[in-house]
């Protein structure tokens, strides 16, 4: 079987069942923990480890993920460490996510500033986005010291770079080429 279409089968039962058995909003939830592990190092090194077996990789996840995990999502992460599917979990997991936010008519929006953003900031952006989208906003933020202020906000593929740091980088490259003349 091609291994780009693994995730895609499990993630995409996983999300059907979990809208039959009405526990959507759970799994998400869970999904988007499942998803964070999966991006750590030692989560990673531990499920690529073909010396550990399988079982014994299951019994490390299990104790690092939360335990109000709702029962679909443990039915399912049990199920894919049977079928020795672990290495695939974390794609499974976006791809869980991404089915979930285009059910639901959620965009994510990650905005990027070099001091965490004030209430009234995320609101703004948040509201901004819904209403020129016209979609519903899951807002992610990170925090960046080397943009120097300003922001970046990314909503899909639109990319906005208000930073300081690109102000200074355009500055520099129109004096650069000032002087080179």
């Amino acid at each position: 079987m091609n291994d780009s279409k693994i995730p895609v089968r499990y993630s995409k039962a996983l999300f059907e069942l979990s809208i039959a058995r009405n526990s959507l909003d759970n799994v998400y939830r869970d999904m988007k923990v499942v998803r964070e592990l999966c991006t750590m190092k030692d989560v990673r090194d531990i499920i690529d480890n073909p010396v550990i077996s399988s079982s014994k990789r299951r019994e490390i996840f299990g104790s690092v993920i939360n335990k109000d995990f709702d029962p679909l999502t443990i039915k399912f992460l049990d199920l894919v460490f049977v079928q020795g599917r672990e290495k695939y979990l974390g794609s499974m997991a976006l791809d869980f996510i991404d089915a979930t936010r285009a059910h639901r008519g959620i965009r994510e929006v990650t905005i990027t500033t070099c001091v965490p953003a004030s209430d009234e900031m995320r609101k703004n952006v948040a509201t901004m986005v819904e209403n020129k989208m016209k979609s519903k906003v899951e807002l992610i933020e990170k925090i960046d010291t080397a943009i120097i202020g300003g922001f970046i906000l990314q909503v899909d593929d639109m990319y906005v770079d208000a930073s300081v740091r690109s102000r200074v980088n355009r500055f520099k490259k129109e004096l650069a080429s000032a002087y080179s003349k």
